[in-house]
């Protein structure tokens, strides 16, 4: 499926407007999160040049994404997976980078992990917990944890690496909003009628955020 470039979140990485290109492919689901491998390999890392040869490279299993093999080329990268050429041998991580999409170069060994967080929590029996993550993910665990926390994911051996609790002084970067990419430590809360807001410490500011908006990642 495709969009016109008019269409298209403002987080993608590309133009909205110009004379080459008036379509741009997105992807089977999650389109708000994340990207079709079709337009990374096409459109924004270009060792493609058609649909054609962006298929020819999935279907022969040469690119992996979170260390599996995809094949779909609709099939949709979110922000922290990562993207993996090995007959190229280059890996990339999809981040924010003012406040668009962006391919960063990353070593093969960061590529083993990835950075989630935690929506959701099932008791399924005795230390038995099944972890919700955010890309859509579910986990079976005796590891203690809370809504909000992340976890680092080794994706080569779907193991859960380490906890990252959101709690004061915890590392955070803003995923969505006008300060999307920017990287802060958490200070305090904000008690509501409703919930709480987030106290986040930025470079040159403090500024107050709803959970949704913040992740966990260190």
């Amino acid at each position: 499926m495709h969009i016109k470039k008019t269409q298209m979140p403002t987080t993608w990485p590309i133009p909205r407007k110009g004379k080459r290109k008036r379509f741009v492919a997105v992807p089977s689901h999650a389109t708000s999160k994340g990207i079709s491998l079709l337009f990374l390999l096409r459109d924004v890392l270009k060792i493609a040049k058609t649909k054609k040869e962006a298929r020819h490279m999935t279907l022969n299993g040469m690119v992996k994404v979170n260390n599996k093999t995809r094949k779909d080329v609709n099939f949709p990268v979110q922000v922290f997976d990562t993207v993996n050429l090995e007959k190229a041998n280059l890996n990339y991580r999809l981040e924010i980078v003012h406040k668009k999409f962006s391919l960063v170069k990353i070593s093969a060994k960061d590529a083993e992990n990835k950075v989630i967080k935690i929506v959701g929590k099932k008791t399924l029996g005795i230390k038995k917990v099944q972890m919700n993550l955010d890309d859509g993910q579910n986990m079976i665990t005796k590891e203690k944890f809370s809504v909000g926390d992340s976890i680092v994911l080794n994706t080569k051996e779907d193991k859960i690496e380490k906890i990252l609790p959101l709690k004061e002084g915890a590392n955070v970067e803003i995923i969505t909003g006008k300060h999307a990419g920017e990287k802060g430590k958490l200070s305090g809360f904000k008690e509501l009628v409703r919930g709480r807001d987030y106290i986040i410490k930025l470079e040159d500011k403090t500024v107050s955020l709803p959970y949704k908006t913040i992740l966990v990642i260190e």
